[in-house]
């Protein structure tokens, strides 16, 4: 069982492994509203995780493509019992997927939970493995934005030819959906 559970990680959170170049990476846009000492060590840790990934890359903003990922955090204690302010944040978390392509960013799913200041590297590790699975549930959207945005820097010009191609086309199909998909897969993310 707890192989199964060790190679479903590795599959999902891309975190080790051979180099990769950063066009094949999934840029990711993580944005923290944590005003907590916890809060801000998982959102800090977490932007860690991803840019140790050899699949996923830190995006400055939402240009381009790829997933977000947002956190808003509080002090579980603050107010209630001073005594443990400081020692365990609610944390809550947005996935969404974007593209210049889409009118703004499309919500994937979200999630509250709590994490203690000695277990911020787990969470922050379920995380980025429950982000894996959004990013394989949208594998053909990815492959379809890559595939376009490939095309759009090869060729010379941004104005579209009047005369017909005999080439065959780089589009994807109009029966191949592009559109982000909120189902996990099984299959690996990138």
């Amino acid at each position: 069982m707890a192989l199964v559970i060790a190679t479903f990680s590795a599959a999902v959170s891309p975190t080790e492994g051979a180099a990769q170049d950063a066009a094949g990476k999934i840029n990711i846009n993580v944005a923290c509203h944590c005003p907590d000492p916890v809060g801000q060590n998982f959102c800090t840790v977490f932007k860690e995780e991803i840019h140790k990934s050899v699949g996923y890359q830190l995006a400055e903003n939402t240009s381009g493509y790829g997933m977000g990922v947002h956190f808003a955090c509080v002090d579980l204690w603050k107010g209630i019992d001073n005594k443990l302010a400081g020692r365990m944040s609610a944390v809550s978390v947005s996935f969404t997927i974007y593209s210049d392509k889409l009118p703004g960013e499309v919500f994937e799913d979200s999630s509250v939970f709590r994490v203690g200041k000695d277990k911020v590297p787990e969470m922050s590790e379920q995380i980025v493995t429950a982000l894996g699975q959004f990013v394989s549930a949208n594998t053909s959207f990815f492959e379809s934005m890559r595939a376009g945005a490939q095309s759009a820097s090869s060729e010379p010009s941004s104005e579209p030819s009047s005369e017909p191609s005999s080439e065959p086309s780089s589009e994807p199909s109009p029966e191949a959906s592009s559109e982000p998909s909120a189902e996990p897969s099984s299959a690996p993310s990138p």
